[in-house]
């Protein structure tokens, strides 16, 4: 049976996701801390430091959950393999949006 302990990306990873709407990258640091940027499309430019929770969900799947400081809840369920995400978003404003998206960059180390 796996093991659904928290895990933690190394610092110094990077990994972008085209969300088709948007594009995010997310830059890991350490101590469960992440830094996600919109890049391109709907909120370009916002940046915003957080805490992440991250739980294997199979060997290469990983649940990825977070909460901005406005508000907005974040989840995505990223498959390194295939190179795919779904992402599910609350955003602080109301609603509930349901994503999906490819990696399109993965850099830095890589420990899990």
């Amino acid at each position: 049976m796996m093991k659904r302990t928290p895990l933690e990306f190394p610092s110094g990873e990077t990994i972008e996701i085209d969300l088709r709407q948007f594009t995010v990258r997310l830059d890991f640091h350490a101590a469960r801390r992440l830094t996600v940027t919109v890049l391109e499309g709907d909120n370009a430019g916002f940046t915003d430091t957080v805490d992440y929770e991250a739980k294997p969900v199979r060997p290469d799947v990983v649940a990825l959950s977070w909460q901005e400081h406005i508000g907005s809840t974040i989840v995505h369920i990223v498959d390194f393999v295939n190179g795919e995400t779904l992402t599910f978003v609350t955003p602080a404003h109301g609603g509930f949006l349901r994503l999906s998206g490819k990696i399109t960059s993965r850099s830095g180390p890589r420990a899990l």
